[in-house]
């Protein structure tokens, strides 16, 4: 499942009631973890958010079924910003647009998307985008393509070697 696509999708406590949407993941990148789901409650002018972990999660479907009961989600941590408990940079949504380097400081494009495990708490490969345009291409690394994250995303691999990937991708 796409990250892009799982946040956004509806949470039910184990009751069904309807106790909120995935806001947003914390990822730990270098790791492929997903470290922490968070699911937004309440409305507009009074939004409130409340962490979910793995061992929360009963199922994943069409909706996001936990293990908890009303009164175990009232009992979680809430906090009016996501960014109250999140570690800096963390965020999926801080992550997406990232720039991604080759070796020899060749730009390969952007972070996209990533395809993840929400209930396993894995990310099994990281989107990038390149190209202009009109000849927009996607490629595909997992974690042992990574180096080293932060401002940039520095990948192991040559020009060449991400090229041969491309071409890989799209066949």
């Amino acid at each position: 499942m796409k990250a892009s696509e799982f946040i956004g999708m509806k949470v039910l406590d184990k009751e069904t009631n309807e106790v909120g949407k995935i806001a947003e993941i914390s990822l730990k990148l270098k790791k492929c973890l997903v470290e922490n789901i968070y699911v937004s409650t309440g409305g507009a002018l009074n939004k409130k958010y409340f962490t979910i972990l793995n061992e929360d999660i009963a199922e994943i479907g069409d909706y996001v079924l936990l293990k908890l009961s009303k009164i175990g989600v009232e009992g979680k941590i809430l906090s009016d910003k996501i960014e109250e408990v999140a570690l800096p940079e963390s965020l999926f949504k801080d992550i997406v647009g990232k720039v991604v380097i080759a070796q020899k400081g060749m730009e390969v494009g952007q972070i996209e998307d990533m395809f993840i495990d929400p209930k396993g708490c894995l990310i099994h490969n990281v989107i990038i985008s390149t190209g202009g345009t009109f000849n927009k291409k996607r490629l595909m690394i997992s974690d042992e393509d990574i180096q080293d994250i932060g401002d940039y995303i520095i990948l192991k691999l040559t020009k060449e070697e991400v090229e041969i990937k491309i071409q890989d991708t799209e066949e």
